[in-house]
């Protein structure tokens, strides 16, 4: 196959993939959930530890992932929209992503609890949506995240407070001329897209559990 067939072969493929996009639309930051701790119920806890899992029916959309289970496996491009489809698939790339959500909630948290209690921070992914470029040319997308984050006792396991279906978007160009202007910003970026979203849903979370919002 030559360079402009094995380009529209991709293309073809990523449009496939793209017809199975998640619907995401949000308008910013948002929670709804009750923060009933006091600042001194906060001033005592010592934060020890970020899991994140993802709910049964979790829905995720990140080409990354997508494309490299698709190399691991040997998978064309015309195969990748049903191929990857599966619980393979999906385990596949939930095992990529979770980590890297972890580190980055990690990241923000660091330093803000700092008392003695032990508590854990769990955080069940139920969408994780990066539209790929093809996807924004053609049909539109956007970026966005929406898990539970559920303060527990690091001992017991208890849940001291829930905050769910807490979620984050950030504004990713659509057509033609909105997606080239959104790469050149990406790509001018210090942090890739991945770590920009997880930040702005680890931001909120924290904003929301110091009462800074």
């Amino acid at each position: 196959m030559n360079g402009r067939g094995a380009a529209l072969g991709t293309m073809l493929g990523l449009a496939r993939f793209a017809a199975l996009g998640i619907a995401f639309a949000l308008a910013g930051c948002v929670t709804t959930a009750e923060n009933s701790l006091s600042q001194n119920d906060i001033a005592g806890m010592k934060l020890t530890g970020v899991t994140v899992s993802f709910a049964p029916d979790a829905q995720v959309q990140w080409e990354d992932g997508i494309r490299a289970y698709a190399a691991a496996k040997a998978i064309t491009d015309d195969q990748i929209a049903t191929a990857t489809n599966t619980p393979e698939g999906r385990a596949y790339v939930q095992g990529m992503l979770a980590p890297r959500i972890r580190a980055e909630i990690e990241k923000v948290m660091v330093g803000q609890l700092n008392g003695t209690r032990p508590v854990r921070l769990d955080v069940i992914v139920k969408t994780f949506a990066l539209s790929s470029a093809v996807q924004r040319v053609l049909i539109g997308g956007g970026r966005g995240m929406v898990a539970d984050a559920n303060l527990v006792d690091a001992r017991t396991g208890a849940v001291i407070i829930a905050n769910p279906d807490l979620r984050a978007v950030l504004f990713a160009g659509q057509g033609i001329v909105g997606t080239a202007v959104q790469a050149a910003i990406d790509n001018a970026s210090t942090q890739n897209v991945v770590e920009k979203l997880v930040d702005r849903y680890g931001e909120s979370y924290r904003d929301w559990l110091l009462r800074r919002t």
